[in-house]
């Protein structure tokens, strides 16, 4: 499954809905609802998709706290841009 003609040789796969912007809402939806009775730590990058406002709405459907703990700049290996890594916790 390794793709050799690449630099940093990514893998060929199916298609995850973790890369599929029309289907990574519900995927952290139906993720969240399958640990609902778990405390929820979620690391998050600040330029991903759902924005963090909208990671944590969605973390709120199934947890009465959520709040984000701590924000580092972070410089990505594979990105051309700074962005922030977020630790949100849903109690």
């Amino acid at each position: 499954m390794i793709d050799y003609k690449t630099k940093h040789r990514r893998l060929n796969g199916n298609g995850s809905v973790w890369i599929d912007k029309n289907k990574i809402y519900l995927a952290f939806d139906k993720l969240f609802e399958k640990f609902k009775d778990s405390i929820l730590v979620v690391s998050y990058r600040s330029d991903g998709i759902p924005s963090i406002e909208e990671l944590e709405n969605l973390l709120k459907k199934y947890k009465p706290s959520v709040e984000e703990i701590k924000r580092k700049s972070y410089k990505y290996v594979l990105s051309n841009n700074h962005s922030e890594e977020i630790l949100l916790i849903g109690k």
